[in-house]
């Protein structure tokens, strides 16, 4: 066929060089997808790291906050026993009574309790028959170190550490494999003169049965001290011969950043991090190391839990085999289609498509399930009791901690709402029930009796204790966690609550506080009235001292007597700051007068609490609550002084969040349906006008789609800004720079117009602590309303000058100006008078003031022009050298 030939309706036939064009964008098509594929599994191997490691800390915080409360509660026998009268030298039987009983309390804990001499002699011990391995001979203690007893003689205070014994022995097994921890406390005879100490020695396999051996056997676990020397490892085959050694022997143990596991140890918090740690027969294996303090009363441990980092992507490495196996199917349809598609009409082109979306979503949804299916699998491995509910209140997972804890299966307890009943007679909601409704009334309704809190480590979690009759057989005591479950979107989609049984802890506690105020009777009856007295006033100093309020006694004619949080010198209850003087001498001048009235209506019998705004030292303004009070009994007055401008920032911000609630919702909505399809009309379009090459009015309509799609950008963009800000990233900064960048982003609309720019900044002007790029953008905005406003060569004044502590920017126009009955609304959201604008230019520009603590001025006269006048506090080098004002001491307030 002659190559001009055409079909009888007009088509020119499929021709060889169409065919290679047909195998080129098969195979382009082919790249992207395996390379999507490698992609999306890179990606979701580092999430899944990134949630097992912090599941791993999580687990290792509970483990040191376990061992804490475990050494912590020996430690307190140990000061209850050196307190005893007995111990100091008289009543042996009774001594050996007491060291039985604190021996049984600790309730197989302890390996056994001795008390020594001021020579370090040991005199008594418990069990008796340890005392002869102990002493040895009379001249012997029995210990090869005694630098717990010089330390505690030393400095009084109680000492932890490990103990090497006479008798020591080979370990063979996990359980003797561990030297054994000492607990000693100072004991003092009835002249207060050092006597000697009690000591209880504890086994370090009691820690690691408890807290290091876990079910799971992809996880180890080990203890280091303050020097990093690693105590305990009960798995010798994971770390071969590192125990006893220090961690820094460990050359390989770092992150990829370089940072060793010693160094992220030696900070004292809370982490994880990926490590190469060696492994028998040599080498080393990447592994996923997350760690967590144990602070002790003489110095700081450390736990660490290690998992091989290959187990932990295990099962999403299978699921990308599976992903590609799937893909190359989906490659091989894909060219099937590509040819069918060259050959069929439209409308079958359609039904492939629609195939091919149906398959890429069975596809995610094995995924999903997958994950939900791995994360099941550690709460239910978890040795903590745990539920989680669903959006419905239904349990949706029932881990085996659970079940041996509270008698009820998982099977009883899953798909049903009744997740009250192991705890309580009557249908009430549980702490995850609260949170996932965000009820706070009921959450103090069912639990303010229960010691509730806020998580102090985890956010949006709640803490409570109660006791539980009958729960599992038994009365006891639990402490209650609880955690919302976020989506990607920050909604709570379910909730996590654990479950711990602290009776022994709290059983111990009732036992030591009953016999401490037993103690504390006995003592009482011989204190004097002097001793009484200051007591007393020891007691209730430090008391007046930690309240947020600043207290102020004033006598009848105004003179101050005391104030709280005041520093004193050489004795006495007043500063010379303060005492004998009128307090209005603290009030500034702006203030003074209104101050002296309310006291002359305080002293008239009224006392209306009254509201004060002051400047603070670093120049911000603070609001002030004072509430005086009479003194009963005297003629004198007392002045409350509370700082509630956090609470007056909090009363703005709840009607900000008002405006922000239905903005960050439609935002939401903007960037998920408008934002991405923007994206990929403007890369379209640029693709296009690069092939097509077009000229005259095709250019244009080119030019003017292109121009479209960025002010759709700059709307999503101005919008986003204003319902999520991010957080300034503050650093001292030249604000002559700051003004000279965004005067030249603002170029080309200068020179457009024609504009004349005036600048004047002053040579003092001092380093602002701001974010640069957040002013550049705001100054910007400034420049651009001022420019709109103006016509044809017209002029701009720019002007900087530094009074009294503050910066003023002043930038000016000689615009068209705002008319009056605009003026109240400049500052709303979408606000707007210009023919493409957003109306957000002003709201961007006022929040990333007000995140700057600044303030923002704006006057205009209509047919004029406008001036924006923004004012940023300065700090000098003069200030905290004088006490300051406004009811203001050297700390806060008044």
């Amino acid at each position: 066929m002659d190559k001009t030939d055409t079909d009888s309706n007009g088509y020119k036939p499929f021709r060889p060089n169409m065919r290679i064009s047909i195998w080129l964008t098969t195979a382009v098509v082919i790249t992207l997808i395996l390379i999507l594929a490698l992609t999306v599994n890179y990606a979701r191997e580092k999430d899944i790291v990134e949630q097992f490691s912090r599941q791993q800390m999580a687990i290792a915080r509970g483990a040191a906050t376990g061992i804490e409360d475990f050494i912590s509660s020996a430690e307190k026998s140990m000061i209850i026993l050196s307190k005893l009268p007995f111990v100091k030298g008289v009543m042996p039987e009774t001594t050996r009574q007491s060291l039985q009983m604190i021996y049984d309390n600790l309730k197989g804990q302890a390996e056994y309790i001795a008390i020594e001499n001021k020579d370090g002699v040991t005199t008594n011990t418990y069990p008796p028959s340890i005392f002869e391995k102990i002493t040895g001979s009379p001249d012997e203690s029995g210990f090869k170190s005694h630098a717990y007893f010089r330390e505690i003689k030393k400095t009084g205070n109680p000492y932890i550490s490990d103990l090497l014994l006479e008798w020591d022995e080979e370990y063979n097994d996990v359980k003797n494999r561990f030297r054994p921890i000492i607990i000693a406390v100072p004991k003092y005879d009835s002249e207060s003169r050092f006597s000697g100490a009690v000591l209880v020695v504890l086994s370090l396999s009691t820690i690691v049965d408890r807290y290091l051996i876990s079910e799971n056997e992809t996880s180890c676990a080990w203890i280091m001290d303050n020097s990093g020397a690693i105590l305990v490892h009960p798995d010798q085959s994971r770390l071969v011969g590192i125990a006893g050694k220090d961690l820094g022997a460990l050359e390989c143990a770092k992150t990829h950043g370089g940072i060793s596991l010693k160094d992220a140890l030696m900070k004292g918090k809370e982490g994880y991090g990926e490590y190469m740690l060696p492994v028998m027969g040599g080498g080393t294996k990447k592994s996923i190391v997350a760690y967590a303090p144990i602070n002790l009363h003489s110095g700081r441990w450390f736990i660490a839990v290690a998992t091989p980092y290959n187990e932990t992507v295990l099962l999403a490495r299978k699921g990308f085999v599976n992903i590609i196996f799937g893909t190359l199917g989906l490659i091989i349809v894909v060219i099937i289609a590509g040819i069918s598609i060259a050959y069929s009409g439209a409308k079958q082109l359609r039904l492939k498509e629609e195939l091919k979306r149906l398959r890429e979503r069975e596809e995610w949804q094995e995924k999903l399930l997958k994950e939900h299916k791995t994360t099941e699998g550690v709460i239910e491995g978890s040795p903590i009791p745990t539920f989680v509910l669903n959006r419905e209140h239904r349990v949706i997972l029932w881990n085996r901690a659970c079940s041996e804890l509270t008698g009820f299966g998982a099977g009883d307890m899953i798909g049903t709402d009744q997740q009250y009943v192991p705890f309580y007679k009557t249908k009430r909601p549980t702490i995850a029930d609260i949170i996932i409704d965000y009820d706070i009334d009921a959450l103090e309704k069912y639990y303010g009796t229960k010691n509730v809190q806020k998580s102090t480590t985890v956010k949006g979690a709640y803490e409570a204790m109660d006791y539980i009759e009958n729960l599992g057989g038994k009365n006891r005591h639990i402490y209650f966690l609880a955690a919302p479950i976020y989506d990607e979107s920050g909604k709570v989609i379910a909730a996590i609550e654990t479950i711990q049984d602290v009776t022994s802890q709290r059983e111990m506690d009732i036992r030591l506080e009953e016999y401490a105020e037993t103690l504390q009777n006995e003592l009482t009856e011989n204190i004097n009235l002097r001793g009484e007295i200051e007591n007393l006033f020891n007691y209730l100093q430090p008391i007046l001292d930690s309240l947020p309020e600043k207290i102020f006694d004033i006598n009848s004619e105004g003179i101050i007597n005391y104030v709280s949080r005041d520093m004193k010198k050489n004795g006495g209850i007043t500063s010379q700051k303060f005492g004998g003087k009128h307090f209005a001498d603290f009030v500034d001048e702006e203030n003074r007068q209104f101050v002296l009235d309310r006291w002359k209506d305080a002293k008239e019998g009224i006392f209306t609490p009254y509201e004060m705004t002051v400047t603070a030292k670093d120049g911000s303004r603070r609001n002030l609550l004072i509430t005086p009070r009479p003194v009963k009994g005297t003629d004198r007055y007392i002045l409350v002084q509370r700082d509630i401008t956090e609470f007056k920032a909090l009363e703005r911000k709840f009607y900000e969040s008002q405006k922000l609630a239905a903005i960050g919702q439609l935002s939401a909505g903007i960037a998920h349906e408008v934002r991405n399809p923007l994206s990929s009309i403007k890369m379209s379009l640029q693709i296009l006008e690069k092939r097509m090459k077009p000229e005259g009015n095709d250019s244009k309509r080119f030019q003017i789609a292109g121009r479209e799609v960025g002010h759709l950008e700059k709307l999503v963009n101005d919008i986003l800004f204003y319902a999520r800000p991010s957080n300034p990233i503050k650093k001292p900064s030249d604000i002559e720079k700051i003004i000279g960048h965004a005067l030249a982003m603002a170029e080309k609309a200068v020179s457009d117009k024609h504009i004349r720019v005036k600048t004047a900044l002053a040579k003092d002007l001092p380093s602002l602590d701001v974010d640069p790029a957040m002013l550049e953008q705001a100054f910007l905005n400034i420049y651009h309303n001022a420019i709109d406003a103006m016509a044809d060569g017209g002029k701009l004044s720019i002007s900087a000058r530094q009074t009294n502590g503050r910066v003023f920017v002043e930038v000016k126009d000689n615009g068209c100006g705002i008319a009056v009955e605009d003026m109240p609304h400049i500052f709303n959201p979408f606000f707007t008078r210009k023919k493409y604008g957003t109306g957000l230019g002003l709201t961007q520009i006022k929040k990333i003031v007000d995140l700057h603590q600044g303030t923002i001025e704006i006057s205009s006269e209509e047919g004029r022009g406008t001036s924006v006048v923004v004012t940023f506090s300065a700090k000098t080098d003069g200030e905290n050298q004088e006490p300051e004002r406004n009811f203001q001491d050297s700390s806060k307030g008044l």
